[in-house]
């Protein structure tokens, strides 16, 4: 997961907290933590993704 990507994840989570709607953000953080070790178990770096 590059800058970018990252970046859109946190602004949607903050954005789901703003609203109140926690288990959604909980849901967001979860599923971008499972993206984060699949890409470091992969061995694959920001620079191999396009």
């Amino acid at each position: 997961m590059g800058n970018p990507e990252l970046c859109i994840l946190l602004d949607s989570i903050l954005a789901l907290l703003e609203t109140d709607n926690t288990e959604k953000a909980k849901e967001v953080i979860k599923n971008g933590i499972k993206r984060i070790d699949r890409g470091m178990t992969s061995g694959s770096t920001d620079t191999d993704q396009k």
